[in-house]
């Protein structure tokens, strides 16, 4: 069978990794016409991997941490491509309900994303968001992926990182196999290492008390 390969700012360094400001260096392919979002299943139907991380930082801090393009946090790994750069497809910045955005990848592939559910409070914060349209080979199998942040701060030097992908898989393809050739495997290798930048940039920022 074929190998399959976050206004919060951090979502797809950390993954604000995925969230942070436009690049130049993403421009509408030819032809480009901005397709629906998919409906999205209940989530507990989709196929789920998820990965944590403690950051030695108030999620304060984190957060202003993560104010960085997309590009910078998402570099590729040894079976993934990275991000060359994003482009708003929506008034204003990827951050409230709505908002979209196409991501150009590092392998000349695209895809896009739109927030689903952005919730702040003083010690935690939740992000979802939709990812779909993926023309990389590496996710022929995807029908779309539907990504959560979940920050929470256990300590006031301490920032809890659950970050969940759940994908929904095009017609005929296994389930089983999908976990055990890519999500577990190469997409859950990809997931850690951008948690492990993000953790590494925050931790590397000046300590400060941040409003």
């Amino acid at each position: 069978m074929r190998t399959y390969e976050y206004r919060f700012r951090f979502a797809l360094t950390l993954a604000g990794l995925l969230l942070g400001g436009q690049s130049p260096a993403c421009e509408l392919p030819a032809g480009f016409v901005d397709p629906p979002r998919p409906d999205i299943a209940p989530l507990e139907e989709l196929v789920a991997h998820t990965e944590q991380i403690d950051i030695a930082r108030s999620l304060a801090a984190v957060m202003q941490a993560g104010r960085r393009p997309l590009s910078e946090g998402i570099r590729p790994t040894r079976d993934l491509p990275g991000v060359s750069g994003t482009r708003n497809l929506t008034s204003g910045g990827f951050g409230t309900v709505g908002a979209r955005r196409l991501v150009c990848l590092t392998d000349g592939s695209i895809a896009l994303e739109e927030v689903l559910h952005s919730e702040v409070h003083s010690e935690r914060r939740r992000f979802r968001y939709v990812v779909w349209n993926y023309t990389s080979p590496k996710f022929r199998d995807v029908q779309y992926a539907v990504g959560e942040f979940i920050h929470t701060q256990p300590a006031p030097d301490q920032t809890r990182v659950n970050w969940t992908y759940r994908f929904a898989l095009k017609e005929g393809r296994d389930p089983t196999l999908f976990r055990k050739d890519f999500l577990d495997s190469a997409f859950a290798e990809w997931m850690r290492s951008l948690l492990e930048r993000g953790r590494s940039n925050a931790e590397a920022a000046p300590a400060a008390d941040v409003e």
